[in-house]
């Protein structure tokens, strides 16, 4: 794991495209049209959702184009657009994180659920973990953001949490396996705690004392 400051490189940058308008000032007559990309970095400020770095065809070099703006492949037809707010629930909690990209999930399919309790299929990319701060400190309210490719014809990437996702391991996982869990508890476990009771030192039962 890789740990960052405000921004990162991606684990395996990526070709796709960036929607037109975001180049050109937000002009509304873009919309719809794309240029194209390679997608190498990412950006995390608190309070706002995912950016990433790009380079175009052009030669021009872009900061923080928001995640909705992009696109991993171009999209088909009559293919759905997410909003932002459900390729994103939650805005990013720092600037400090961690970037890893998990061999056992390396493109992966899984799928998403949206507020409407529909699903979105996609794959993994990579994972971008926050540090350093209260809510990701406190069990019951950290979120990963598992980065993953949209693969329902729209093209986009999505940054979701584990409680919303959905693996598809098909030598592991029963797809009929209730799914009846609950919110992390706001225990910790420490293990230097011990019974008032328990007086054995960890050092005077080593193999080997240090000095």
């Amino acid at each position: 794991m890789t740990i960052s400051v405000l921004n990162a490189s991606i684990p395996q940058h990526k070709y796709g495209h960036v929607c037109a308008e975001i180049l050109y000032g937000m002009d509304e007559s873009r919309i719809g049209t794309f240029e194209p990309c390679v997608i190498f970095g990412i950006t995390s400020i608190p309070s706002r959702a995912l950016h990433f770095s790009i380079l175009c065809e052009s030669g021009a070099q872009w900061a923080r184009i928001p995640l909705h703006l992009l696109r991993h492949t171009l999209p088909e037809k009559d293919a759905p657009v997410h909003p932002l707010y459900e390729l994103q629930h939650w805005d990013a909690f720092s600037y400090e994180f961690g970037i890893v990209q998990y061999q056992f999930l390396r493109e992966m399919a899984c799928k998403f659920v949206r507020t409407d309790r529909t699903w979105v299929p996609a794959s993994y990319w990579f994972t971008l973990d926050h540090i350093n701060n209260g809510f990701s400190d406190y069990p019951p309210e950290h979120k990963c953001y598992h980065i993953l490719l949209c693969e329902d014809g729209s093209g986009q990437i999505a940054a979701q949490p584990n409680n919303r996702i959905i693996w598809n391991d098909k030598s592991f996982v029963k797809p009929n396996h209730p799914l009846d869990y609950r919110v992390m508890s706001e225990d910790t476990w420490h293990a230097e705690h011990r019974p008032e009771s328990s007086h054995v030192n960890p050092q005077d039962t080593a193999i080997t004392q240090e000095s």
